[in-house]
């Protein structure tokens, strides 16, 4: 068994049920107003730009990782992925 992701393919057609869409509810209360209270935001948005993009402890733990012989190559990873596929099913 060979395991293989493959977007090209196209869909199983066959015999389908019908879909039965939900209507959707009218809205509660109608607003003319068209501004949105975004004030709530704000602490978010701080947060956000306090936030690091790069977070060094798990960098050092990949570079620690790569840095280590004894990791598996991507060779080995990918025969145990094949091996795991092919005992899957029994």
């Amino acid at each position: 068994m060979e395991v293989d992701f493959n977007t090209g393919r196209n869909p199983i057609t066959g015999a389908s049920q019908s879909i039965v869409r939900p209507k959707t509810a009218a809205p509660a209360t109608e607003s003319t107003d068209t501004t949105m209270p975004f004030q709530r935001t704000d602490s978010l948005e701080q947060s956000l730009k306090d936030t690091s993009q790069v977070r060094p402890e798990k960098v050092a733990q990949a570079s620690a990782l790569i840095a280590d012989p004894n990791y598996p190559s991507d060779e080995t990873l990918n025969r145990m992925a094949g091996l795991l596929a092919k005992h899957l099913n029994g």
